[in-house]
This record gives C-alpha cells, structure tokens and sequence, in this order.
C-alpha cells in the first residue's frame, strides 16, 4: 500500500507579509529607541529650567 505524498503546506506568512511585519517591527524599534533619546536629552536641560 503506497501512501500518498502530503499536500505542500502554506507557509504561516507569506514572503511579503513577513517583510511587512519585519518593517514595521523596525519602525516600533527605531522609534523607542528615537523617544529615549530625546527624553535623555532634554531631561537635563528641562531640570535647570525648573530650578531657575
């Protein structure tokens, strides 16, 4: 008794769906990393605003 070769599977994404999310995984990363500096950055300055 042969057995008959399993259909091909879909993949879960698509090449161009993982290139989406990759791109948009890349878009969240780049823009914490953007806000954290910025925070850096002017916290200092902002602190001696206040104390004047």
């Amino acid at each position: 008794m042969s057995e008959k070769p399993a259909p091909p599977r879909r993949p879960i994404l698509t090449r161009k769906e993982q290139g989406l999310l990759a791109f948009l995984l890349a878009l969240l990363v780049v823009g914490g990393i953007v806000r954290k500096l910025r925070m850096d950055w002017h916290a200092p300055g902002s602190a001696i605003v206040h104390k004047s």
